[in-house]
């Protein structure tokens, strides 16, 4: 199994999930991405609202080749950082948005999202939307 290349947003992978538009984008660099556990979580949480099967959903992206990196104490210092570097350009940057940015940062990955706002984030790192 090689490095991850990028890290995915909740939202890249929900696109995919349920087809809509980005998922293209998604589908070619799943087997070479990595998805912190907070937005994992966000996955399961809106698939399962959405009345979509979670039960293997974790096993399925696992066996595509996503990569599940643990949210650190690290990373938890890092959204502080991006939420207050973040917050006068993207006032309703979600927390779980702040950890997927703070994962990117720690791994110094491009981060691939949802959010075409993001692009325009000055953080030090690449974002790359989906749509």
């Amino acid at each position: 199994m090689t490095a991850p290349r990028c890290v995915l947003d909740a939202s890249a992978v929900l696109a995919w999930l349920f087809r809509e538009r980005g998922e293209q984008v998604v589908d070619q660099i799943l087997e070479h991405a990595a998805l912190s556990t907070v937005n994992l979580a966000e996955v399961l949480y809106r698939a399962d609202e959405a009345d979509v099967a979670t039960a293997s959903l974790a096993d399925d992206l696992e066996a595509i080749g996503v990569r599940f990196v643990p949210f650190t104490a690290q990373d938890a210092g890092l959204v502080e950082e991006v939420h207050r570097a973040t917050r006068r350009e993207l006032p309703s940057l979600s927390l779980a948005d702040c950890c997927c940015l703070a994962t990117g940062i720690r791994l110094n990955l491009p981060v691939v999202g949802g959010d075409q706002a993001w692009a325009a984030l000055r953080l030090g790192i690449d974002i790359h939307p989906i749509r």
